[in-house]
């Protein structure tokens, strides 16, 4: 598929960018989010910094804030096979729980025919 042609204004300087098509939204708003940081840094308009330099910082802030992002990710990853682990734990103590009282159970009523059949025995014509 061939590439579509867009253009984008970051630090009052338009480029052309190529991108697939579909994706003009997409460049459009992290070109917004760049132009963002670079109004974040402060620099007044009347000083003279090198375009590169203001380009620079405002990718480093934007490199700051994926950073942030994939921290707080793995963060939750951390969590999630924490809670996996517990889940699991608690299936198995459940499940263990439930085999105990089977078993109970299963001797109660072992118990409870013994004694019918006892009681039967007494009763049944000899």
């Amino acid at each position: 598929m061939p590439m579509r042609q867009m253009k984008v204004r970051v630090n009052g300087r338009d480029y052309r960018v190529s991108c697939a098509p579909g994706d003009e939204a997409k460049i459009s708003d992290l070109a917004e989010y760049l132009q963002a940081k670079v109004e974040s840094l402060g620099i007044p308009a009347n000083t003279q910094v090198a375009e590169a330099q203001v380009l620079l910082l405002a990718g480093l802030l934007a490199a700051d804030d994926l950073s942030d992002r994939l921290n707080e990710i793995e963060a939750l990853q951390a969590e999630v096979e924490q809670l996996r682990n517990e889940i699991s734990r608690l299936h198995h103590e459940h499940s263990s729980r439930v085999s105990s009282y089977e078993t109970r159970a299963a001797q109660g009523l072992e118990k409870a025919a013994a004694r019918v059949e006892q009681l039967v025995a007494r009763f049944e014509p000899v």
